[in-house]
């Protein structure tokens, strides 16, 4: 059978699925990776690929599938796959798509490895362990097929007991699965530590997440709807909408999810430089976005462009700042001070409709510092940048030791120290930079919570306590800011429509009076 007749096979009608955009975030589909051959080779990829980006479902898992008994999850899991993911195989080239590149280009179609990777990333996510399943469905043909499967035992996961089956490319129940000749399973362990560290990043991460859906809904479902089709290019709506995905949603997103991984470490050098690039670019931006809505001389399609764009930037900034003063109230073990700085707008390089080259000026931005005080945790689980390393190895060992008292620094001292070797080797690289340094670095940061993690359990519920509370916070204040900024929308809306019926009544009057002027000058004639 062809391709073509496999596509037109499974092909599904999809539910629209709009109630969960907020859900995922943006993706250009960058976050994509190319393998040439066939499933096997593939496969390999497929266990690192959902490992690396199950962040990207962590808001969904939990607002749609979070405490479902194990059969109903696999069979809800499946029934979102096969009705919002529309099936088209791969050619030669095998594509891996990230959970949110799958997500953007549902309606274009995924094949199974990106519909198991998208099913992986979910059951990670909510602490289920799994397996990826690579089948040879006809003797001799090579593996052909992959998909997901759930053990029923979840404590020993021992396949004889059962297990359920997530193929999101064909419609069946999660107790049949294809015929095969062969299988090939790459397990996926979602253990107790790994887990419950997965659950605190994600909630310190949906703060993030939380942040960039609002911004989201602000500048698509908000911004995209008040645009006219402006004959200028520059202004034209496709090119407004694309230019703000690619040009400002989608590096925002990345600014707010690193800065949410900066906090989780305690690295207070990168928590300051984020903070302060993030605000430098919205207020340089805004600022010159406000200089030409006012000065502008263009025509009236693109002067209603900048206002309507000034307005819903703006507000932006407005959810920017509810999350940049949850984050003081939240870390209080962090000094923020605020100043104020001048700088030529042609510094920004975030998307603000209006270019950076035109009519350019000078404006204010702020900037922060931010400088640990006495942590309100007793020892820092991830290497600082400004710590001799015996010292900090001894201090934790000591806090182990002092704490449990019964060997586990043992343990936690053979684990750390390769990882703290690897930090050292980097940081010995003088070369690298602060940026790069930082990035070369963060699978090390996130290897020595895991460690720290495992072997510390009053650092568990610290974490989570403070995670719970940073994330409560902003989504109580970002739940009144949607409430009231949703109520003004509403009020302008009718007063349109008022201003709109009275034009109607007015023209009505005035064809009423002229029918009757005329009517009055034709009983003259006769």
């Amino acid at each position: 059978m062809s391709p073509e007749e496999i596509n037109t096979l499974l092909h599904r009608p999809l539910k629209p699925g709009i109630k969960y955009d907020h859900l995922m975030p943006f993706s250009d589909c960058s976050s994509t990776l190319l393998a040439t051959g066939d499933t096997k080779e593939a496969i390999d990829q497929m266990a690192l690929w959902a490992k690396k980006y199950k962040h990207h479902t962590q808001t969904l898992a939990q607002e749609v599938f979070s405490n479902l008994p194990l059969q109903q999850l696999c069979k809800e899991l499946h029934s979102f796959l096969y009705n919002h993911f529309q099936y088209k195989i791969d050619g030669y080239k095998q594509k891996l798509r990230s959970p949110a590149c799958s997500w953007s280009s549902r309606h274009q179609g995924i094949d199974c490895k990106s519909y198991s990777i998208f099913a992986s990333t979910v059951l990670l996510n909510l602490g289920v362990s799994h397996s990826l399943r690579r089948v040879e469905q006809q003797a001799g043909k090579g593996y052909s097929h992959v998909y997901v499967i759930v053990t029923k035992d979840q404590k020993n996961f021992d396949l004889s007991k059962g297990y359920y089956v997530i193929d999101g490319t064909i419609i069946h129940n999660v107790s049949q699965e294809v015929n095969y000749t062969k299988k090939d399973d790459v397990f996926m362990s979602a253990n107790a530590s790994e887990t419950l560290g997965a659950s605190i990043v994600g909630a310190l991460t949906n703060s993030a997440v939380k942040v960039i859906s609002v911004i989201t809904d602000l500048l698509i479902k908000g911004l995209l709807n008040e645009l006219m089709g402006c004959g200028d290019a520059e202004f034209d709506a496709p090119v407004v909408q694309m230019k703000l995905k690619r040009d400002l949603l989608a590096p925002l997103n990345k600014m707010l999810t690193n800065l949410e991984h900066a906090i989780s470490i305690n690295n207070d050098v990168r928590i300051e430089h984020i903070f302060n690039n993030i605000f430098k670019e919205l207020d340089l931006g805004i600022a010159h976005l406000e200089n030409e809505t006012a000065f502008s001389q263009r025509d009236e399609c693109i002067a209603q462009t900048l206002a309507s764009a000034l307005k819903y930037v703006t507000e932006v900034k407005k959810v920017v700042d509810i999350y940049f003063i949850n984050f003081k109230k939240s870390y209080p073990h962090l000094e923020v001070r605020e100043f104020s700085r001048s700088a030529h707008v042609g510094e920004r390089t975030l998307y603000f409709v209006v270019k950076n080259a035109s009519n350019p000026i000078v404006a204010e931005y702020r900037f922060i510092t931010v400088k640990s005080q006495k942590n309100s945790y007793p020892v820092s689980p991830i290497f600082p940048f400004k710590e001799e390393p015996n010292t900090w190895l001894s201090q934790n060992i000591h806090h182990l030791k002092n704490t449990y008292n019964d060997g586990r620094e043992q343990g936690y001292k053979t684990e750390i120290t390769p990882l703290l070797n690897k930090a050292l080797a980097l940081r010995a690289k003088y070369y690298l930079g602060g940026e790069m340094l930082y990035y070369s670095e963060q699978p090390i940061h996130d290897a020595m919570r895991q460690v720290w993690l495992k072997f510390d359990d009053k650092y568990l519920k610290f974490l989570t306590d403070r995670a719970k509370i940073n994330y409560q916070a902003n989504l109580q204040s970002l739940k009144a800011y949607q409430e009231r900024f949703n109520k003004e929308v509403a009020e302008n809306e009718n007063a349109k429509k008022r201003k709109k019926n009275k034009m109607y009544a007015g023209i009505g009057l005035t064809a009423i009076a002229l029918l009757l002027i005329a009517s009055s000058n034709t009983e003259k004639e006769e």
